[in-house]
């Protein structure tokens, strides 16, 4: 009886010390978070070379984004493929500058981050080059060891700008 006693404590304490969650110490936040701004700046390189299988490789198995336009909902792969096949149509070249006032906020796992950030984004259209402050702001979520992009939204605020109507990032995707 002893025996089975002592069986059950040592299962009871194992269970329960290997259902913990171990909370990350500062400095493992901070590493994670500068993980989390790796993965939007390799994002960026992907979109700047126009190469989709480098973005996909950023992406959650499944994301959603919301765009300027209040009517831009992308929820699937192929809705996403198009407005960035889109995006990539009307410009030539696309360069981003780093990321600014970022703002990240972290779990205490590090298994769920949200970021907000403003990046330069110039661009060069026709011959012509443009630029845009961007506003952005992502949900990411760590799958085996990796940061990937579950969200995201971006704001563009140049209605002064001619271009303004023209450009896809306001348009809804769906016309």
């Amino acid at each position: 009886m002893k025996k089975l006693i002592l069986l059950l404590a040592a299962i009871v304490l194992l269970v329960s010390c290997g259902s913990k969650k171990k909370y990350l110490s500062p400095l493992e936040i901070e590493n994670e978070k500068k993980a989390v701004e790796q993965v939007l700046n390799e994002y960026n390189k992907a979109f700047e070379q126009k190469d989709f299988a480098k973005v996909v490789e950023t992406l959650a198995d499944e994301v959603i984004f919301f765009g300027t336009d209040s009517s831009e909902v992308i929820k699937t792969f192929a809705d996403y493929k198009k407005a960035i096949e889109k995006q990539w149509r009307y410009y030539d070249k696309i360069q981003y500058g780093p990321l600014r006032d970022v703002s990240i906020q972290m779990d205490d796992n590090g298994t769920i981050a949200s970021i907000i950030y403003g990046v330069n984004a110039d661009y060069m259209r026709n011959g012509q080059n443009s630029n845009f402050y961007l506003r952005i702001a992502r949900i990411l979520k760590k799958k085996n060891d990796k940061w990937l992009i579950v969200s995201g939204i971006v704001g563009i605020v140049r209605e002064d700008d001619p271009e303004y109507k023209d450009n896809p990032l306001h348009e809804n995707p769906n016309e």
